[in-house]
């Protein structure tokens, strides 16, 4: 499997590759799923969970009985094994870093996990798979428990299915985008924003007029608003409780990042002068400074440059707690010695580089922004992939304050990986 598919999604160009390549993957993978059919029965509220697809055009509430989480930082990947296009299974796993031990959640055969996040809280892990021909949205507890599907495209088996799920702070909606027939990647007809109310099971569509054909959601700031990115008018905040949108100025361009603080009071962006596209190699393509990172109020307003480099093409960039920005450098066919992962203080301070990059590819969580989904709850760790072009991919966790990373799973021509986020247990 070449791993780069895997894309850090706010880079627009990369988001739009991502969404069509979920497309393939859904295409190839559309074949009956062993998932289907009803969680066997025990006593007590288990008897309720249904892992069946609901009739088409509906959705399922969830039910979420609490779990009693531990104090040990715990990083959930997922282990492909097969080739992605069809995969004989796929186990989503949890890794505790104080044992270095790793331990199954939940194994699907025959199917693929294309989309996965962990909820606010970590007890549960909200995943885009298939179920008898379906694309599917389920749901799992962090112990392996309580499998359910609360949702199934409406498309028909083997279609094109959904993508760009983001799960609201307070877990009660999850955004996607309901994808066109297959083939034919993203369209008007498909450009509106579907949100599930997890608790009731009910499916509303956001804004009720389509806001561009190439839209995603990108991240919540909060319980009632979203960020969105489309090919044209960059990035814009959705309220979606009146549906009206706020775009904000200046954030459009083909190598911008985009990320907030936890507490929604500030937005952070990254802009380079030239980007590699994730399926572009190195001999084929260019990625350069100058860059420049800044902040502004999350809803918009002035902005501020906290760093620039001449040089330097900064690709990703993500918040890893109230102090702490990590990114991601990749030049190019230029002068590659800066490469890696890299650390900031929020205003711009203390740069430090955590790992050296210079051969290969390191990417963020593929699917979700929130600081769990790259770094521990405690912010001691973060989590990475690297992509490596000769030989095994690999994840990574290491400390935030330095010090060799320590790799934790490592993929093959048969196996392959990706990190979901950060829990405890």
């Amino acid at each position: 499997m070449n791993t780069y598919e895997y894309s850090s999604r706010p880079r627009l160009f990369v988001a739009i590759s991502s969404l069509i390549l979920i497309t393939l993957l859904l295409e190839a993978c559309g074949g009956p799923s062993t998932s289907g059919g009803s969680v066997t029965p025990t006593p007590g509220k288990t008897a309720t969970l249904q892992t069946s697809c609901p009739p088409k055009g509906t959705a399922r509430a969830a039910v979420m009985a609490p779990l009693a989480l531990g104090k040990q930082d715990t990083v959930v990947y997922v282990e492909i094994q097969g080739h992605p296009l069809n995969p004989t299974s796929v186990t989503l796993k949890r890794y505790t870093v104080s044992t270095r031990t790793a331990r199954e959640i939940v194994t699907l055969p025959q199917t693929n996990i294309y989309e996965a996040q962990i909820s606010a809280d970590g007890i549960w892990v909200l995943l885009h798979t298939n179920v008898s021909g379906q694309p599917a949205m389920q749901l799992i507890r962090m112990d392996g428990q309580r499998l359910q599907t609360l949702y199934c495209s409406s498309g028909p088996p083997g279609g094109s299915g959904f993508g760009w799920m983001q799960w609201s702070p307070d877990n009660k909606y999850v955004a996607f985008v309901e994808l066109g027939p297959p083939g034919s990647g993203p369209s008007t007809s498909t450009g509106t924003f579907n949100l599930l109310n997890v608790a009731t099971g009910t499916i509303q569509t956001k804004p009720p007029v389509s806001i561009d054909a190439l839209a995603f959601p990108l991240a919540w700031l909060d319980t009632t608003h979203l960020y969105v990115m489309s090919m044209k008018k960059g990035l814009s905040l959705l309220d979606i409780t009146t549906g009206t949108i706020k775009q904000i100025p200046n954030l459009t361009g083909t190598c911008i990042d985009a990320t907030h603080t936890l507490d929604g009071t500030q937005l952070f962006t990254s802009l380079a002068a030239q980007c590699a596209s994730t399926d572009e190699r190195p001999s084929s393509s260019t990625s350069r400074g100058p860059s420049i990172i800044q902040v502004q109020p999350a809803t918009g307003g002035p902005a501020k440059t906290i760093y620039s480099t001449p040089t330097d093409a900064i690709t990703a960039l993500r918040v890893a707690s109230s102090t702490t920005l990590l990114l991601i450098t990749r030049n190019i066919n230029t002068d590659t010695s800066h490469n890696g992962l890299w650390k900031m203080n929020t205003d711009g301070t203390g740069l430090t580089r955590l790992i050296s990059d210079v051969t290969n590819e390191i990417r963020f969580n593929s699917f979700n922004q929130y600081p769990w989904s790259n770094v521990s709850r405690d912010s001691t760790f973060y989590s990475i992939m690297v992509i490596n072009t000769n030989g095994p991919n690999r994840l990574l966790f290491g400390a935030m304050n330095g010090g060799a990373p320590v790799t934790f799973a490592s993929g093959n021509g048969e196996k392959d990986f990706y990190v979901v986020g950060w829990t405890t247990m």
